[in-house]
């Protein structure tokens, strides 16, 4: 499975990102509901992120298909964000392997700390 993390934020307020999941392997899989994910910040301290409202679904992976799930939040532009983050830790769905990302280039800073950011359920791309 390879795994990226790129900034999909619709505007100046709301920041998302995407994370996309390709089946890099030769046979079909399943990755069903929400990822494990926690934000690292710049002081190395990691924050897990809650789930959000929608449901979990089963998104079926054959050889070469992507998968997305978003982490959406609202972005600081008081320059007062009380966290920096600087990378993402994401456990796939059906995995207990944790792949650790980059933070996006481009992503705008969390408002607050990272208890307003959300992670939904895995979706085909």
């Amino acid at each position: 499975m390879a795994i990226d993390a790129a900034d999909a934020s619709p505007d100046k307020t709301s920041g998302r990102i995407d994370i996309t999941m390709v089946n890099r392997g030769s046979v079909t899989c399943s990755a069903t509901g929400f990822a494990g994910v926690d934000i690292k910040d710049a002081d190395h301290t990691s924050s897990p992120v809650d789930r959000g409202s929608a449901q979990p679904r089963i998104t079926v992976l054959k050889p070469g298909d992507a998968a997305v799930f978003d982490i959406a939040y609202d972005i600081d532009s008081s320059g007062k964000s009380l966290t920096s983050p600087t990378g993402i830790l994401v456990t796939p769905p059906n995995e207990t392997h944790t792949v650790d990302l980059k933070w996006p280039a481009g992503a705008g800073p969390v408002k607050g700390s990272s208890i307003g950011v959300r992670v939904y359920p895995t979706h085909n791309k």
